[in-house]
């Protein structure tokens, strides 16, 4: 008997101990690889696609999520979830767009980023899994330009390897064939990798409606697209057929010189077909011999389209010596245009910027509000129970003895009514409050950036909901673990899950406590919202004009945005129209600068300084991040809200505010003599050795920190101006550092650089040598002390001349 049941016992402790064996035998064994960006490239900061392949080598089925924490920046980022559901011995593929990329490498961290759990992400067990642990890819800065070509053979545009730009050390060369073996990017973020996209002869036609609608947006939002010329070039462009800068009619040739001019070469030897050409609406010819158009550009949002009138992969244009000097003055022209409408220099980031500027000031609620008459009868109300009340009542009872308890009753029941009644807002419910910021485009498109934050009123998760044009993510917190490694970016997932649909996408924010603040941003476009009909001249420093509103909204606080001033000429209702006349301190209206009017004085003490800040971070983010066209701006506020951001299942109430800046070329009337202030010019600052832009620093405007020996400075006068001159009578140049370098002006005629006096300050009578005939100013600075890198001012100038009669 007791043989038989010590038996029992130890097959069932065999049973036990061999079970975990014979399950983990009968689980999904999976197996991950991922590649990312184009052949394995991406930009630091920019939208990029991701594949991920897996494979599951186990025995029984994987249901359930992979979630990748998608890091955005040192503090955000989110968990995404793709839901996967793959049979034992299958291999199943996803592909997504990953809006922001970071790459967490080049910090040490080689965090895992790539989690699975079987059942879902919110109730599911986590497993391991074998391959790749994190998203790898080759990451460049902004400094490395990375060309993509689409082309049928990439050796007919050889010419494009290994062309260095002016203020740009490196560049990359992507034929499209590899992206579209794997899968074209179906949203403008996955363009990201690319800086600039060369169409050879190629027919952007066949790809889908939604690529070629990517695409598009890609350049909207800020990219470089440069059509070589074709016999089919309407049909082949597909959706850019309308955006084109030139008409092409017919073919003829073309002789060399016209290239060797454009290149400053002499390589080219032979004729070369080119369509003849009209300039259409809105376009600017980039280089032309006579009436012979060679190239030509237009602007598309932020971006540019450019295009050739002669083929750039046939011969023997494609095969000569020159046409790598033509390509790179194409480029640099293109990439100059492109910074010129909006682009941002590589060292600004405006998303990692959003947490300092806007995050910050939209996290501050108004505090418990009770007013002071309020209090004051609430006190007179307590001590007339408390004292006389309370006395006579337990005297007539004979109950005195019970004070000792009923006065601290009272007490902390009036302190708990006064501590209600100010915080009825937060407990009610939740609070919302949403800061943004958008560039108006002429076609009453929007684009943009926020911030929105909540105030819990209880301790749990909240889901947010948007449309597929808006991205969302959110801050996580940075903090050093044992051994002093970073936990930035490490399981984001735990703090805030995306889920992504055909309709847009919702973000899971994890686990937020009682009364807590919490911030989610990211990007959004609005489509054919409204604009603003702005008609102003200038004439002897007196503005007049119109302005109408177009959107279906008010907007107050209208200002006009002109160098570091903002001229308020007040509010406007839908529809409505506002006549301006101000008097202006200059001649002509100029590009907006940053004024650093960022909010540093002492916590605000009610609501009023609280909307105060939040206009403050507005105009300090627009001046460093938003557009950059080198054109006045019309700025208003309004309240109404834009975004189109839903909070699921929790009530709140809800504060928005929003900037709207559009950018305008005023009518300009010139008469007798004027000034061009350095405002009215484009400045470009490049190192003569490497062609590398001088680094802005600190609040000055003109304060650069120079790391090479000598610059080369170019003031640009405005080709709309240079047009009415008649006559330039003297220049004066001030801020010159004569101690930190001697100061060079080109000499036009002579095509030699002459030594200047060494002054602070110094004033040229006769200036018609030192000006070319397209109102272009070149200094060279050349350092003194030459070991170490210096910080400084640039020269600054003032041109004085008369108006053509």
């Amino acid at each position: 008997m007791w043989k038989k049941q010590w038996g029992i016992i130890l097959a069932i402790l065999v049973f036990c101990l061999f079970l975990p064996g014979i399950q983990a035998s009968a689980a999904p064994e999976l197996k991950v690889k991922v590649t990312a960006g184009f052949d394995g490239k991406a930009k630091y900061g920019k939208g990029a696609p991701i594949t991920v392949e897996i494979e599951n080598n186990g025995t029984t089925a994987f249901i359930g999520d992979m979630v990748i924490d998608t890091q955005q920046s040192y503090e955000s980022g989110v968990g995404e979830v793709f839901p996967v559901d793959i049979q034992a011995g299958d291999t199943k593929t996803i592909t997504f767009i990953n809006q922001k990329m970071f790459d967490f490498n080049m910090y040490g961290m080689n965090a895992k980023s790539i989690f699975f759990y079987e059942g879902g992400w919110k109730k599911g067990k986590e497993i391991d899994h074998k391959g790749s642990q994190q998203i790898t890819v080759a990451m460049y800065h902004d400094d490395t330009k990375i060309l993509t070509a689409f082309t049928d053979n990439i050796d007919r545009l050889s010419a494009l390897k290994g062309m260095r730009l002016t203020n740009f050390p490196g560049t990359q060369m992507i034929d499209a064939a590899k992206i579209a073996a794997l899968k074209l990017p179906e949203e403008a973020a996955g363009w990201g990798p690319t800086d600039m996209i060369i169409v050879d002869e190629y027919p952007i036609a066949d790809m889908s409606a939604v690529e070629q609608e990517a695409l598009l947006n890609w350049v909207r939002s800020g990219g470089i697209i440069i059509f070589g010329g074709s016999d089919h070039l309407a049909a082949e462009s597909g959706i850019f057929a309308e955006h084109l800068p030139l008409t092409l009619n017919g073919k003829k040739t073309i002789g060399p010189e016209a290239f060797n001019e454009w290149a400053s070469r002499e390589d080219f030897d032979k004729e070369i077909a080119i369509a003849s050409a009209v300039l259409n609406p809105d376009s600017k010819v980039v280089y032309s011999k006579g009436s012979d158009i060679l190239s030509a550009s237009k602007p598309l949002g932020k971006g540019i389209v450019m295009q050739t009138t002669f083929s750039i992969g046939d011969e023997p244009f494609s095969k000569m010596h020159g046409a790598a000097a033509v390509w790179k003055t194409l480029l640099d022209t293109a990439s100059q245009a492109a910074t010129a409408s909006g682009m941002m220099p590589y060292y600004n980031d405006p998303m990692e910027s959003l947490r300092w500027t806007l995050g910050n000031s939209n996290e501050l609620f108004p505090s418990f509000k009770v007013s002071a008459p309020f209090l004051f009868g609430v006190i007179l109300f307590y001590i007339i129970i408390i004292i006389p009340v309370l006395y006579i009542v337990l005297k007539r009872k004979d109950k005195r003895e019970h004070a000792w308890w009923i006065i601290p009753a009272i007490s902390v029941g009036v302190s708990v009514f006064i501590f209600a009644y100010g915080a009825r807002d937060r407990i009610g419910q939740a609070q919302l409050q949403q800061t943004s910021i958008f560039d108006v485009e002429q076609d009453g498109r929007l684009t943009g950036y926020f911030v929105e934050s909540i105030l819990t009123n209880k301790a749990d998760d909240f889901i947010f909901s948007a449309p597929k044009e808006t991205t969302m993510s959110t801050y996580t917190p940075y903090s050093m673990g044992l051994f002093g490694r970073s936990s930035m970016g490490v399981n984001s997932h735990k703090r805030a899950i995306l889920e992504r649909s055909a309709a847009g996408s919702t973000l899971h924010l994890r686990d937020i406590g009682y009364w807590d603040v919490s911030t989610i941003y990211g990007q959004t476009t609005l489509e054919e919202v409204g604009n603003f009909n702005i008609d102003l001249t200038v004439k002897d420093k007196q503005l007049t004009g119109e302005i109408t509103n177009n959107f279906p909204f008010p907007v107050n606080d209208l200002a006009i945005w002109s160098g570091t001033s903002r001229i308020k000429v007040g509010d406007l209702g839908p529809g409505e129209t506002l006549k301006v006349n101000e008097t202006l301190k200059s001649s002509t209206l100029v590009r907006k600068r940053s004024s650093n009017s960022m909010h540093m004085g002492p916590m605000p003490a009610n609501t009023d300084d609280l909307t105060k800040i939040r206009k403050d971070s507005l105009i300090t983010f627009s001046g460093e991040f938003m557009s950059n066209d080198p054109k006045p701006a019309l700025i208003g506020y309004t309240d109404t809200k834009l975004v189109p951001i839903e909070l699921a299942k929790t009530k709140a109430a809800t504060d928005s505010l929003a900037l709207l800046s559009q950018t305008f070329t005023p009518k300009v009337e010139f008469s007798g003599s004027f000034t061009v202030d350095p405002e009215m010019m484009t400045m470009n600052l490049l190192s003569e050795a490497n062609n590398i832009q001088a680094h802005p620093v600190g609040y000055a405007a003109n304060t650069y920190y120079f790391d090479e020996d000598t610059y080369i400075q170019t003031w640009q006068v405005p080709e709309d101006l240079v047009k009415k001159v008649s006559v330039w009578k003297s220049m004066d140049i001030s801020k010159i550092q004569k101690q930190l370098y001697t100061l060079q002006i080109w000499n036009v005629k002579t095509q030699t650089y002459e030594t200047l006096e060494s002054e602070r300050k110094l004033t040229l009578d006769s200036i018609d040598d030192y000006i070319t005939a397209g109102g272009k100013v070149t200094f060279k600075m050349e350092f003194i002390n030459k070991q170490h890198g210096n910080e400084g001012q640039t020269p600054s100038i003032h041109l004085h001349g008369e108006v053509k009669r």
